[in-house]
């Protein structure tokens, strides 16, 4: 997939997955609906802060929710990152199926997840709620504006989102036909230059583990 602009110099964007919230340990669904971090969570979001800290990063942006605009606080620290905040980059509208667990979902709606997570029918959507290509249309707007911003003078970007914007993003944009599982605070790398997408790492949990190697040692 090409994209319809010129940059002469390299944008990278670090898609960034929130830390575990409260929603993800009950398992319930959590996409325009949110929950507080967990510890484990704040955890895994100052681990991948610090893997990623000898990266130069120019700015970061972050989802409106606040388990994104908390993960992306904690993992930025005291480094001089501003942080712009895009409510395009947050996470799937779920509807009808928001904070249900899976047993109630199949009890009211019977096998809608298998079909929406199968990630077959990129029509497909839950009741009052959002399809992967309206996802994408609303992800894909908000990083071309983000790589135009920076398409003269290049640089790295962090990028703090959810799971299925994420991967949604990265199935629809190199047309794949395999769905990557994004794990809490998991990072994805995405360079662009003169229209040309180079995906450098999807759903890699290197930074974290990196970073929580260093704080083990503290």
């Amino acid at each position: 997939m090409c994209l319809d602009l010129t940059n002469d110099k390299k944008v990278t964007l670090y898609f960034v997955r929130h830390g575990e919230t409260q929603y993800n340990v009950e398992k319930r669904i959590q996409g325009f609906c949110d929950s507080p971090l967990t510890e484990r969570g704040i955890l895994q979001a100052k681990s991948v802060g610090k893997g990623l800290s000898d990266i130069n990063f120019k700015e970061a942006y972050s989802s409106d929710s606040q388990r994104v605009l908390d993960t992306a606080k904690y993992a930025i620290g005291d480094r001089d990152i501003p942080l712009i905040i895009d409510p395009r980059i947050k996470e799937m509208n779920f509807g009808v199926l928001e904070s249900l667990i899976e047993e109630e979902i199949f009890a009211q709606h019977g096998n809608i997840l298998e079909n929406l997570f199968s990630f077959k029918d990129l029509n497909a959507s839950a009741p009052e709620g959002e399809s992967c290509v309206q996802l994408f249309t609303r992800t894909l707007n908000a990083v071309e504006d983000i790589i135009k911003k920076h398409a003269l003078d290049g640089g790295n970007i962090l990028i703090f989102s959810h799971g299925i914007t994420i991967g949604n993003y990265i199935l629809q944009v190199t047309q794949s036909d395999e769905y990557s599982v994004h794990e809490n605070c998991s990072v994805s790398v995405v360079s662009y230059i003169n229209g040309q997408i180079v995906v450098d790492r999807i759903a890699d949990t290197y930074y974290r583990e990196k970073g929580s190697k260093y704080l083990d040692k503290q």
